[in-house]
């Protein structure tokens, strides 16, 4: 807006009543989609309960949702993508705040995270782990942005040499010291699925990286289009074992074919044999 536009707004009491009002508009609008969006949460939440029963009915969901999902793919190491078997639930609780009370208002974009891990030969600690978020704005740039807070979860002791609160501790023991070797396997370890745990959000460039792009993968896309992505992949499958069965038959088919020129060929024998 230049100069002599804002200077006649200002001028014209009219147009600057205008809009004070369509100011407040705006904020009616923002109100209002709060509202919506509380009802939305109340109203699908025991539709969402209702799911999560029927998914403890089907065995390895969680696993066959993520490692089939590419972006969530984007975020771990390859050698997370073993663990993801023993997931066996997780769900997604919208506004769960961690610090709730009856005089805290009610936050429709605060959500919390578990994941329920299980392995049958004790591959990784069976552990429910709950991991809450909210947004607040950075004071420094204005911006509203996604935080968290560090929850306590079991690593499969397979990881011990990279898991960087491991790490942490043995440089303790040594004055604070990392080796080189040791700074490498905790920069590898910062990258796991599982220090995703640890992340806040406050500590840019010293702890895992994308904690903000993964909680809002889950919460907003896994968790709740999971039945499309399970659907899809077992559809997916199904059609693979349909392609391996149409081999099957195409192979049936040469050998008919085969037989049928055998035939052709010692039928012209027998009557040479009759002649």
């Amino acid at each position: 807006m230049s100069k002599e536009a804002d200077l006649s707004i200002k001028e014209n009491p009219i147009v600057e009543k205008i809009f004070e009002d369509l100011a407040n508009c705006e904020l009616e609008m923002e109100k209002a989609d709060k509202e919506v969006e509380i009802y939305r949460i109340k109203k699908t939440k025991p539709v969402y309960e209702k799911r999560r029963e029927l998914f403890l009915g089907l065995p390895n969901l969680w696993y066959i949702v993520l490692a089939q999902h590419e972006d969530f793919q984007e975020y771990i190491q390859n050698e997370d993508t073993k663990y993801l078997e023993f997931i066996t639930e997780i769900y997604v609780n919208w506004m769960d705040q961690k610090d709730s009370g009856e005089n805290v208002a009610e936050d429709p974009r605060c959500y919390s995270i578990t994941f329920q891990f299980k392995s049958p030969n004790g591959e990784i600690e069976e552990q429910k782990v709950t991991k809450y978020f909210k947004h607040i704005v950075d004071p420094e740039t204005g911006e509203e942005t996604l935080v968290s807070e560090k929850v306590d979860v079991k690593w499969p002791t397979e990881f011990d040499d990279i898991n960087p609160n491991l790490i942490k501790l043995r440089a303790k023991e040594n004055e604070g010291k990392m080796s080189t070797d040791e700074k490498k396997k905790y920069r590898t370890g910062m990258k796991s699925f599982f220090a995703f745990f640890d992340w806040t959000g406050k500590k840019p460039g010293k702890e895992y990286r994308n904690g903000e792009e993964l909680a809002t993968l889950i919460a907003e896309d896994v968790y709740p289009f999971a039945t499309k992505y399970y659907t899809e992949a077992m559809t997916s499958m199904d059609d693979e074992d349909d392609d391996e069965s149409s081999d099957e038959l195409d192979l049936s088919a040469d050998d008919d074919d085969e037989d049928e020129d055998d035939k052709e060929i010692q039928e012209p024998q027998k009557k040479r044999l009759k002649v």
